[in-house]
């Protein structure tokens, strides 16, 4: 799960109180990055030592987040949430073939942007047929040369790295 780090976490209900209709982005604050998006839950699953739910986002995205039987948490379909999904969480590959396991979280995306910092490169990500973008850190699975923008990606999450936060709909939600 993500750090309970209260500087990002600030940030963000700055960018959810403001009037203008931002669905998504990321925060950096004391070197940590977080990847957030609004969406709403539309199914929940228990297993025998995980629980779940599927997110809706941006009415295609589908987003599965998980956690341990023993951390109950409680949420109902139809309520808002934000994912938040740590940099550090987002696995890229190269080319648009599947590697890792099939109950993991994967879309195809395009490098657009290439960052190197003193904590390493990070990669901003475009999901295709998508307005939204993650960022995460390099370097890319499957490739021998450093990535540069505009080369495709598998863009893969674990379903236990992602958490959500609830929130009040706001008459400016879009699906």
């Amino acid at each position: 799960m993500i750090s309970r780090n209260t500087h990002w976490r600030e940030k963000l209900d700055e960018i959810l109180l403001a009037e203008v209709p931002i669905n998504q982005g990321s925060i950096s604050a004391d070197g940590t990055i977080v990847n957030w998006i609004a969406g709403v839950i539309y199914s929940q699953y228990i297993g025998l030592v995980r629980e779940g739910v599927r997110v809706k986002m941006m009415d295609k995205i589908d987003l599965r987040v998980r956690w341990p039987i023993g951390e109950p948490r409680y949420f109902a379909n139809g309520q808002h949430v934000i994912a938040t999904i740590p940099a550090e969480a987002v696995r890229l590959e190269a080319g648009m073939f599947r590697r890792s396991k099939q109950r993991w979280n994967r879309w195809i995306g395009r490098i657009v942007l290439v960052e190197p910092t003193e904590a390493g490169i990070i990669y901003t990500v475009k999901i295709h047929g998508q307005d939204w973008t993650l960022k995460g850190y390099g370097p890319v699975v499957g490739t021998i040369d450093r990535s540069t923008p505009w080369d495709d990606v598998n863009v893969v999450v674990d379903p236990q790295q992602v958490d959500l936060l609830t929130v009040r709909m706001r008459s400016w939600y879009h699906k």
